[in-house]
């Protein structure tokens, strides 16, 4: 049987960084400031990254994200769609796949070697 691991595209690195999330609209609505969410990473990838979350957010839902890295990277405006949201061991958590060819995404990228790996 396989495991989540073996179904991943690129490999993950823990990581705590801050973020803002903002809940986009689904249709032509405008988006309200106030929805503006501000969290942790729980760890990144080249194509995504999990968040920690206070409440749960449905899949499919597309979020726009202000990240933060450490270390003198920079700050990253990236678009992405939560995938899946769950709670295991407990601790709340979404994944939001990246649309690496919007905003920030090719910069974001640039910070990943040829195999997904994360270059500090």
């Amino acid at each position: 049987m396989a495991t989540a691991m073996d179904n991943r595209r690129y490999p993950r690195t823990s990581r705590e960084e801050s973020l803002s999330l903002t809940l986009l609209p689904s249709s032509s609505g405008s988006v309200d400031p106030a929805d503006r969410l501000y969290l942790s990473t729980h760890d990144i990838s080249l194509a995504g990254i999990s968040v920690e979350l206070p409440a749960p957010i449905r899949p499919n839902t597309d979020v726009e994200l202000w990240i933060a890295l450490l270390e003198e990277h920079g700050t990253y405006h990236l678009y992405g769609t939560v995938a899946w949201c769950a709670a295991p061991e407990g601790q709340l958590l979404a994944g939001i796949a990246l649309d690496l060819e919007r905003a920030d995404g090719r910069l974001w990228a640039a910070h990943f070697d040829s195999s997904g790996y994360f270059n500090d």
